[in-house]
């Protein structure tokens, strides 16, 4: 290959990852943005930038020799498919219960381009940096004069086997431990109803690298969380911390328990549960179960709803609040004027240093 066309084909792969990530970074606005009435509009925007991608994976196709799989050109184009896909499947025409749907569905295919995404973030440092936070000054992000230093740090799924979205299982981000490790505080990251812990790991995937936590997505036994009978899921999830615990250096006096919709409601429920493992809670856009709030009393727990929820109004969030503060739980809700049923990511920073300070930045 002549140096002019080694040249065009490293600014074909740089417009390729830069199309890819910008994409991406778009479907998690539009996520944190979601509304049955914004759909359309959603849409609209996802299938321009989507045309952008497009437009350098053709580029990228026609001027360049098909890469290895695994490589990091076939990654890039593993992924754009995926994304391509997701942008097409979130755009199908329905009713607004198959539009959920079909957002669901676009929004596994997002995360399974994350999975074989993260797989460079060794090798490429804009892919390293997309799996961090952004913050200046931040002391853990670290980069090399080749590259990003390889840290050990590593995600298993424990309980997967050979079904990559069975019931009942778990993803577990390990951080890299130091040669003598200390015990490190646990996330445990609850999933929608109908969901999967293997697609929740990423709402705190680029906390748990930063800061670094272990961070643990279970999935349910069940479509969704036994909110009417806690037991089921919960001696189960006790029982994959104990593990989790002996397996590795866990700090088992701060273990944080959040989750989203059906599970949020389930975290409150564990919380109402007289033998509870978890030190702080973190419900996001759940309602409060019906139940003895006597064992609440004395619970950490921060709530957080969204103004424009349409699955569980706001006055839900708030009648919920009044009810364990009632019952003596050191409760705080903090309702977000432009939230709708959604995950506010930029909420991730704060609940960390409110569980436990020594998780907060520097700098």
């Amino acid at each position: 290959m002549k140096e002019n066309d080694g040249c065009r084909h490293e600014d074909r792969v740089d417009a390729l990852r830069t199309a890819l990530i910008d994409a991406i970074a778009l479907f998690e606005k539009v996520q944190r943005k979601f509304h049955p009435a914004m759909m359309i509009r959603h849409g609209e925007l996802l299938i321009r930038k989507a045309s952008t991608l497009q437009g350098a994976l053709r580029d990228f196709l026609s001027g360049s020799p098909m890469p290895e799989a695994g490589s990091e050109q076939g990654i890039l184009i593993e992924a754009s498919k995926l994304v391509n896909e997701a942008v097409s499947r979130f755009n199908r025409a329905g009713d607004p219960g198959a539009g959920l749907f079909h957002a669901m569905q676009a929004g596994r295919k997002i995360c399974r381009a994350y999975e074989i995404l993260f797989e460079l973030r060794h090798e490429v440092p804009a892919i390293d940096r997309f799996f961090r936070e952004s913050i200046q000054g931040n002391l853990r992000q670290r980069e090399g004069k080749t590259g990003v230093r390889k840290e050990k740090d590593r995600i298993v799924h424990p309980g997967a086997g050979r079904e990559t979205y069975a019931r009942g299982s778990a993803s577990l981000y390990v951080p890299e431990a130091s040669e003598t490790p200390q015990p490190m505080p646990l996330v445990i990251a609850l999933h929608g109803g109908y969901g999967h812990g293997r697609d929740f790991l990423w709402t705190w995937i680029r906390e748990a690298r930063t800061r670094r936590f272990f961070l643990l997505a279970p999935t349910s036994q069940g479509r969704t969380w036994s909110i009417t009978d806690p037991e089921a899921d919960l001696v189960p999830l006790t029982d994959l911390i104990k593990r989790t615990a002996e397996e590795h250096p866990v700090d088992v006096k701060k273990i944080l328990l959040t989750g989203i919709s059906d599970g949020a409601t389930f975290a409150l429920g564990c919380a109402m549960q007289s033998d509870s493992p978890f030190g702080a809670f973190c419900p996001v856009c759940g309602v409060l179960p019906p139940g003895d709030l006597s064992c609440a009393r004395s619970r950490r727990i921060l709530w957080i709803h969204g103004e424009y929820d349409w699955m569980f109004p706001a006055v839900r969030a708030r009648q919920g609040y009044t009810a364990l503060l009632q019952a003596g739980a050191d409760v705080g809700l903090k309702v977000i004027p432009d939230l709708a049923h959604a995950w506010p990511a930029e909420e991730n920073g704060a609940v960390l240093s409110w569980f436990d300070p020594g998780l907060a930045l520097e700098g």
